[in-house]
Formats: C-alpha cells, structure tokens, sequence
C-alpha cells in the first residue's frame, strides 16, 4: 500500500539522553503528532464514505473484507501485531454508522 499523503514532519528531539527538561517539548511533538493523526483520520473516514456510497450505489456491499483484510495485514507489517488493533480501530472510525 503505497504511501499518497505528506505530512508535515515534526522534528524529534535528538538529545540521545532525554532529561526533565525535554519532556515538555517532546510532550509537545507528540500532540502535534496526534494532532495530524486525528486530521489524517477524519480525512480517511471522509473518503472512506464516499467509496462506501459509491460502491453501494452500483449494488455492492458497504464494507469489502478483502480490502479490509490487506489495511489490517499492512499495519501489521509497519507497526508489529498491535498495528493490526490500530487498523481494526482505524476502519471501525471509517466505516461510520451502519
């Protein structure tokens, strides 16, 4: 799965010992990171309803567990298993209400 969207990068702080006074700026780069994710979701949900309608206007399903199936085995690969529950947390967002 190919990777289509930039994101801003955050630079990470490169203390190779991180003390007391990094925690609020590292603090800091991780809310802007969840910042972005939240963004990148809500992006994905949004285009993930459009497909959904799309697909369900010409007779298929909502939801295509083939697809859902490569999202879950690609996270996997990326993060390790707890990328999978990531995934499955991702789609039940973008699936929106049946």
């Amino acid at each position: 799965m190919p990777d289509t969207t930039e994101i801003q990068n955050v630079e990470p702080t490169t203390d190779l010992e991180p003390n007391p006074s990094s925690i609020d700026t590292m603090r800091g780069q991780i809310d802007a990171l969840d910042t972005a994710i939240a963004r990148l979701v809500a992006e994905r949900a949004q285009l993930s309803r459009r497909i959904q309608s799309a697909r369900m206007n010409a007779g298929g399903t909502r939801v295509e567990l083939g697809r859902e199936r490569a999202i879950l085995s690609h996270y996997r690969t990326r993060l390790g298993n707890e990328g999978a529950a990531l995934a499955e947390a991702v789609l039940r967002v973008c699936r929106g209400a049946r």
